[in-house]
């Protein structure tokens, strides 16, 4: 399968993939993109290999643990979160965004094993092989970043917007 095919069938998926790594749509595509231009320099290569999905997910999540290291020095601000594509269930849009909020606040190692256990179903020594680590390590990053979301989800104060808290008070 040349490089053109394989990313018309997989490209979508890829992009998924980093998305759920990133928790960003734009660094996603950053991401994504950096690497299907490496891939396609090396895609004799990469293209010959019995799971190159595997070998993609893995060169998103290094490149973006890369950039994460380049990019330490500046501050990320959260991003407004359009609220057409959340539920209209009282508080789920809350919760989602309590949720991004800490994944985003993961580490990206730790945000890439839970990506890749709970979006792709992966076993932990799959896990450890696509982040290039050992079975143990890769059990280790998915049981404390869940640790780390606990926490910070108990610890975040709901959000709470009334349409009345400009109103002028009652007298009693």
């Amino acid at each position: 399968m040349d490089f053109d095919q394989y990313l018309s069938a997989h490209g979508d998926a890829l992009l998924r993939h980093a998305m759920i790594v990133t928790a960003d749509p734009h660094v996603a595509q950053d991401v994504t993109q950096t690497v299907l231009e490496r891939a396609w320099q090396r895609w004799s290569a990469i293209g010959q290999l019995e799971h190159p999905d595997a070998y993609l997910r893995r060169m998103i999540v290094n490149e973006f643990v890369s950039a994460r290291r380049r990019l330490r020095r500046l501050e990320f601000r959260g991003r407004v979160f359009d609220n057409r594509l959340t539920s209209d269930l009282p508080g789920a849009s809350a919760d989602r965004v309590a949720l991004v909020t800490g994944i985003r606040r993961l580490a990206p190692k730790q945000r890439a094993a839970l990506a890749v256990r709970y979006w792709h179903g992966l076993s932990y020594a799959e896990i450890g092989a696509e982040l290039g680590c050992s079975e143990a390590t890769a059990r280790s990053h998915v049981a404390r970043a869940l640790r780390r979301l606990r926490i910070d989800l108990q610890e975040s104060p709901p959000i709470v917007t009334t349409p009345t808290s400009n109103a002028v008070k009652e007298d009693r």
